[in-house]
C-alpha cells in the first residue's frame, strides 16, 4: 500500500467510523476565526508505519514541502520559538495566530530543544538535539533516545502545545528508527498520510541518520486524536476522488556532503519527480 492509499483509507475509516464530536458533546474546545465551535469526526490511537526507503509525501494534493522542513529547521536546527524568526529567515509566515506579545510561542517548540540539562550518560550540560546525536553516534543501542517538546511545567506558558510532540529513536544494525507520537492530528491539515507531519519528520530522520553514519530505517507515526473538522469534510472527499499522475513518484535527495547537523539549509534538500495534484483547498485552522 502506498501512501497515496493508505492516505484514502485512512481518510475512509475516520469519515466512515469515527466518533462524532456534535453528537458526543455539548461543547469543544476549538473554534474557528468566528467563534463558531470547531467539531470533528475523530478516530483514537491510530499508527501510520513507512518502511525502509518510502517517502511519506501524497500527490493526491500539493504539500507545501519545502515549508515543512523549514520548520524542521527553525525548531530542531535554529532552536528557536520565535515567529518572527521563522517569517524572516524562511519566509513562513502562517503561525501568526499563535505568537504572544513578543512575537514568540512561549515555552513550546524550539524553547524546548534549546534548553539546557544535565545529561544522564555524561553528566555535561547540553540541550535535547545535541545528546540525541552524540548518543546515537557514541551510545547507538542507548534506549532513552528520545527528544520531548512538552514540559509540564512549561505547559501554562506555552502559546501552542505542540501536536506533534515526541520522538524516538532507535539504532538497529546500519539502520536509525524513528517513532513520532502525536497527541492530536488535523487530518487534511496537516497530520495525514504523506502530510506535513509526517513528511517533515521523515526529513528530521534522514538528517539525524546522515550526520550519524547511519541509513534511515522504519519510521512509525502514532496519531493519539486523529480527526478530520467537519468544515473539512468535503474538501477530503474531493481529495478522495483524484487520481494521481503516474509520473508522481517522489523522492528526496539530501546534500551528501553535509556531515554537522548544523550545517543543514533549505539549499541542500532538491524533490525529484513530484507532481502533485495542483487543486487548491481552502483549509481553515481551528484555534
Amino acid at each position: 500500500m502506498d501512501v497515496n492509499e493508505k492516505y484514502i483509507k485512512i481518510a475512509k475509516e475516520i469519515l466512515e467510523k469515527g466518533y462524532d464530536e456534535e453528537e458526543l458533546n455539548k461543547e469543544v474546545r476549538p473554534v474557528w476565526d468566528d467563534g463558531e465551535s470547531a467539531y470533528t469526526k475523530y478516530l483514537p490511537q491510530q499508527v501510520v508505519r513507512y518502511e525502509k526507503g518510502e517517502l511519506p509525501l501524497i500527490s493526491l494534493r500539493k504539500i507545501a514541502w519545502k515549508s515543512a522542513i523549514k520548520e524542521i529547521l527553525w525548531i530542531y536546527q535554529d532552536r528557536s520559538n520565535d515567529v518572527n524568526l521563522l517569517k524572516e529567515k524562511y519566509k513562513v509566515n502562517y503561525w501568526d495566530s499563535w505568537k504572544n506579545e513578543d512575537g514568540n510561542l512561549g515555552t513550546a517548540y524550539g524553547y524546548q530543544i534549546n534548553k539546557k540539562f544535565k545529561s544522564p550518560e555524561t553528566g555535561q550540560m547540553t540541550n535535547q538535539i545535541e545528546r540525541l546525536i552524540d548518543q546515537i553516534k557514541n551510545n547507538p543501542l542507548n534506549r532513552r533516545l528520545i527528544m520531548n517538546l512538552i514540559d509540564v511545567d512549561d505547559m501554562a506558558d506555552m502559546t501552542l502545545i505542540p501536536c506533534a510532540f515526541l520522538t524516538m529513536w532507535t539504532v538497529s544494525g546500519e539502520y536509525l528508527n524513528l517513532t513520532l507520537v502525536q497527541r492530536s492530528g488535523d487530518f487534511l491539515a496537516a497530520a495525514a498520510p504523506g502530510g506535513i507531519n509526517a513528511f517533515q519528520y521523515y526529513v528530521l530522520l534522514r538528517m539525524v541518520a546522515q550526520v550519524t553514519g547511519y541509513k534511515a530505517g522504519d519510521f512509525v507515526h502514532f496519531i493519539q486524536n486523529y480527526h478530520i473538522y467537519k468544515k473539512h469534510i468535503p474538501s477530503v472527499k474531493k481529495i478522495l476522488e483524484i487520481k494521481v499522475d503516474e509520473k508522481s513518484k517522489p523522492r528526496l535527495e539530501i546534500n551528501p556532503d553535509i556531515k554537522e547537523f548544523k550545517d543543514f539549509t533549505i539549499d541542500d534538500f532538491k524533490l525529484i519527480d513530484y507532481y502533485p495534484d495542483q487543486t487548491k483547498y481552502d483549509i481553515d485552522i481551528a484555534l
